[in-house]
């Protein structure tokens, strides 16, 4: 019987024959769910379903699997006897090279002495670099004291000879107590003498691209009184003023290379340290004030108009009112006198809404403004408040203001709340109470892309209000 011919019909290889062959058992010992049609189209049998399931004159019954494992063990014996004469001569080789016993000896002058049997020819074993590294010596450490080289066994290796030295060598590491200077030249030759510092590119990469400019100038407290004597530092309307000017010249200055596209300003937040002409907040709590309210009011006016008309020579201006608890009655005012004074200039636009917390979105990100907020509660708000945006950001940065602290009071879920510092001085309110904190103000850069890329801190000294004046 000619077993390949008949696979050939199934046009079936042996390994596809035997993979249906347990695919057919397996069936019928109930270890897969498949039916014999099915097994027939996936090894595409030319049998019926019924023929393919009584196997009986087919390549599936009992007398060819007999015939079948009977040639693939004979093809099995003839390949084994082939491959071992390949074998012989390389197995006898290993046997002689055991029993020879190699080993490495440590001699009391500190020299090593090493035998091997090796495969090597005349000539190697007449080199030193040779027979050093055949016994696994570095040449670069070690010299040869003694070598003594035997022919063992000469061996035909299929159609050449090979030859069997017993090699025994010994060794000592070598001192080399002359030190010239062309070792030393040598030794440094390989170290990388010509080492120039690396060059600084210059990258104006973050220049590119639409930016946005925030400031949120928070809780200036103009009207506060404070002096030496009760406070330990002074604070009036002149000052506060002069601080407020300083900030938007020093903001100026350092983003003179960057083009914006918008620059956001925040108003409100407690610029103003009272909200009444009894010189009480909002909910008519008593404050320490250095003028008549309506002079405080009037000169905030005036100072607000002048920062604007500066910001606004560099790109257009977004005014965004944020309620606070010591003036939220008079920002508002202030809010709406800017609107109107700017009402036919279609670069500055003003949001005087008194609502407690204001959204935009620039970009990728989400800008959320707020006085103050309970930051557990905040980021379920801004969900529900600013549920218009979320499909389009992916970073949302939220600004309160209010403790004249700098905070970042949670950082999860790309949305970082963060408490602004103030640059007004100490009240005695604060002052009694030991509130303390590094006077600056905050402002930051964003890209429409990147989001928050630059924050730039301006530092108020004690000395810059003598300086100012």
């Amino acid at each position: 019987m000619d077993i390949l011919k008949e696979l050939e019909q199934y046009d079936l290889s042996a390994e596809q024959y035997e993979e249906c062959l347990r695919t057919i058992i397996n069936k019928k010992n109930g270890d897969i769910d498949l039916d014999w049609s099915e097994i027939c189209n996936q090894y595409q049998l030319p049998i019926s379903t019924d023929s393919l399931r009584k196997a009986n004159g087919t390549i599936f019954g009992g007398y060819f699997i007999y015939e079948y494992l009977k040639h693939k063990n004979s093809l099995k014996n003839n390949n084994t006897n082939n491959q071992s004469d390949e074998h012989k001569q390389e197995n006898k080789i290993d046997d002689i090279q055991k029993r020879f016993g190699c080993e490495v000896s440590i001699n009391k002058d500190g020299s090593l002495s090493s035998s091997k049997l090796l495969e090597m020819t005349e000539n190697d074993s007449k080199d030193p670099e040779y027979l050093l590294k055949a016994h696994g010596f570095d040449s670069s450490l070690w010299q040869i004291s003694s070598a003594r080289n035997t022919i063992r066994q000469v061996i035909s290796k299929q159609d050449g000879i090979v030859t069997l030295y017993a090699s025994y060598l010994t060794v000592k590491p070598i001192q080399d107590n002359n030190i010239s200077l062309s070792k030393i030249e040598e030794v440094f030759d390989k170290l990388d003498r010509n080492y120039s510092l690396p060059k600084i590119k210059e990258r104006n990469d973050y220049l590119q691209g639409d930016k946005l400019l925030l400031i949120n100038i928070a809780d200036l407290h103009m009207n506060l009184q404070a002096s030496m004597l009760t406070t330990g530092n002074e604070y009036d309307c002149d000052i506060a003023e002069d601080l407020f000017s300083y900030v938007i010249e020093d903001i100026v200055t350092r983003t003179n290379n960057y083009k914006f596209n918008e620059i956001v300003f925040i108003i409100g937040g407690d610029m103003l340290n009272n909200d009444s002409i009894q010189n009480t907040t909002t909910k008519g709590t008593a404050q320490d004030c250095d003028i008549h309210y309506y002079d405080a009011y009037e000169r905030c006016c005036d100072m607000l108009i002048k920062a604007i008309d500066i910001l606004s020579q560099k790109a257009k201006v977004k005014v965004i009112y944020v309620p606070a608890n010591h003036d939220e009655q008079t920002g508002f005012k202030i809010a709406k006198f800017i609107d109107a004074w700017y009402r036919n200039d279609n670069t500055i636009n003003v949001d005087y809404l008194p609502l407690a917390r204001k959204y935009m979105k620039f970009g990728k990100t989400l800008l959320c403004f707020a006085h103050d907020a309970n930051v557990k509660k905040l980021p379920m708000l801004i969900a529900d408040e600013a549920r218009e945006y979320w499909s389009d950001v992916d970073t949302t940065e939220v600004f309160l203001q209010h403790l004249h602290t700098e905070n970042v009071l949670m950082e999860e879920f790309n949305m970082r709340i963060q408490r602004l510092p103030t640059i007004s001085a100490k009240s005695k309110w604060t002052t009694d109470n030991g509130y303390s904190s590094k006077r600056q103000c905050k402002t930051f850069i964003f890209d429409i892309e990147d989001g928050l890329t630059d924050v730039i801190y301006t530092p108020i000294k004690s000395n810059r209000v003598q300086m100012n004046k």
